[in-house]
């Protein structure tokens, strides 16, 4: 098993602290133990983060709507451009985008400025129009708590209304600043960036090049965030990437996409490459297509053995482009196996079959506590518990069954000698197979997340996954807001940092 990953890197940053990603793969680096990245929330016209300047790169696709109609998004679109802006407007229907949806807005100013390139008109829901101009409108947020959207009533096929944007009123930055200052200082500290809900991974329909998100589209919400932005956000902030290809991805694909990466990434940054997300987890159709292609090929008799082994096989071969796509500097690609934390087996049957010895660099697992607390098995119990006895039943966790997942992963990655990474983790107080649907523990959750003991788990819990031998934890998620679907991010929204406890004990780390 070679050693590829950090030791070459490091010695040639030794001049570069502010290169974050690589440390974590360095035995002798003393903060080794200690790195933690962030999988950053799905960019989504609902989302309560907002990271580009041009807030309308999160805005909703376009829908038809007739006047008279019920509301609907299923009505059949105009003739559209190739970077999806309409190229008509039906008699008697408009067109509309949902810009902002979220109501937690109280970070943006009230008057926005709405500017596009081409002949054509809108209007608006939730902002009233103060001032108009060919090609810009400004808007003033009527704070009435509904989404702000944005209605084409009319626009030239010869010239259509194009390149919308929507920024802050005398706050229009520069055309090289792409993302929001407060997100950039929010993250910086960071060692990884997991993109894997920016890719809208799981369930991902993608194959060749050309079905891949384009940088001119018109919002990236739907379908994946380009490539273009991803590398630029990381070779802003400094900090190594993680991409999840997509696992229908052809090769020419999987090539040209690590062809793009190395002529426009940082070249004094890795790359973390993982073959699409939790291809164990039968939630995802990533993992009956595996399944499928494991017994196809005759991987194995059984059909989970067989979608592991598939697993194996692919990332192998996907990593096996990457490296070639590098050539010379094939040191920066970080092969990533992930597996399912808790089953050991699994780990080992994926990174001992085939080429994966060959390729691997880290095993990644997502070492969540509190999981089973929202079974149903559990139900009856946990609906009577109170908040002291729902942290007695979750330290208890963290200090057993826990603890001794995490060590069993790091003996198996020592054993093939690779490093052990999170790919996701944190507190996992969500409801399922019904259980979501429990509005007693629904809110017993969501109060557990907002308790200042959370932070407390958070820090012992951080601390066993070093103790251990785990090297970089990428947290899951950056921010949105806690629903019965549970409360995965470290925020809940950009004014929120004061009452979050999750946030406060990473920042603690992050800072010492």
């Amino acid at each position: 098993m070679h050693r590829r990953t950090a030791l070459k890197i490091l010695s040639g940053l030794a001049l570069l602290p502010s290169v974050r990603g690589v440390e974590a793969f360095a035995k002798s680096a003393p903060s080794a133990g200690r790195q933690i990245g962030i999988n950053l929330a799905g960019l989504s016209y609902w989302g309560n983060e907002q990271p580009f300047s041009n807030l309308s790169m999160a805005a909703s696709p376009w829908r038809m709507q007739p006047e008279t109609a019920p509301f609907s998004w299923t009505y059949p679109l105009p003739p559209m451009t190739a970077e999806k802006y309409p190229l008509s407007v039906p008699r008697g229907s408009y067109l509309e985008t949902f810009l902002i949806h979220t109501p937690h807005r109280d970070h943006l100013p009230v008057d926005l400025v709405v500017q596009y390139d081409g002949d054509g008109r809108l209007d608006y829901t939730g902002a009233a129009v103060t001032k108009r101009r060919r090609g810009e409108d400004v808007i003033r947020d009527l704070r009435q708590g509904g989404a702000i959207c944005a209605r084409l009533v009319a626009t030239d096929a010869r010239d259509p209304l194009r390149n919308l944007r929507l920024y802050p009123e005398n706050a229009v930055p520069q055309a090289s600043e792409t993302f929001r200052q407060p997100f950039l200082d929010r993250w910086k500290p960071m060692s990884a960036l997991r993109f894997m809900d920016w890719m809208d991974t799981n369930n991902s329909k993608i194959v060749s090049w050309s079905d891949r998100p384009a940088f001119a589209r018109f919002g990236q919400s739907e379908g994946g965030v380009a490539l273009e932005y991803m590398v630029e956000l990381a070779n802003t902030l400094r900090i190594a990437p993680w991409f999840t290809l997509p696992h229908r991805a052809d090769d020419d694909h999987v090539r040209r996409f690590a062809e793009q990466v190395r002529r426009d990434l940082d070249p004094a940054l890795p790359v973390y490459v993982e073959y699409s997300n939790e291809v164990w987890n039968g939630m995802f159709e990533q993992a009956a297509y595996a399944r499928q292609e494991g017994l196809r090929r005759n991987l194995s008799v059984h059909d989970f053995e067989a979608q592991l082994r598939f697993y194996a096989q692919r990332s192998s071969e996907v990593i096996d482009i990457w490296e070639k796509a590098f050539g010379s500097d094939k040191d920066r690609v970080l092969g990533v196996y992930a597996s399912q934390a808790g089953i050991g087996w699994a780990s080992e049957t994926i990174l001992s079959w085939g080429n994966a010895r060959k390729h691997a660099d880290v095993l990644a697992v997502a070492p969540y506590f509190g999981g089973s607390i929202g079974s149903p098995e559990q139900a009856a119990t946990v609906s009577r518990w109170t908040l002291d006895e729902l942290f007695e039943a979750l330290d208890a966790d963290i200090d057993g069954a826990n603890k001794v997942m995490i060590e069993t992963q790091a003996s198996i990655a020592k054993t093939f000698g690779v490093g052990l990474v999170a790919y996701e983790g944190g507190q996992h107080l969500a409801g399922h197979s019904g259980v979501e649907n429990n509005e007693k523990i629904d809110q017993l959750f969501r109060s557990a997340n907002r308790d200042r003991r959370m932070a407390g788990l958070y820090r012992k819990h951080l601390n066993n996954w070093w103790a251990a031998g785990g090297q970089t934890y990428v947290l899951y998620n950056s921010m949105g807001s806690y629903s019965k679907w549970g409360s995965w991010g470290l925020l809940e929204t950009e004014s929120s940092a004061a009452d979050s406890p999750k946030w406060e004990t990473v920042r603690t780390f992050l800072e010492g």
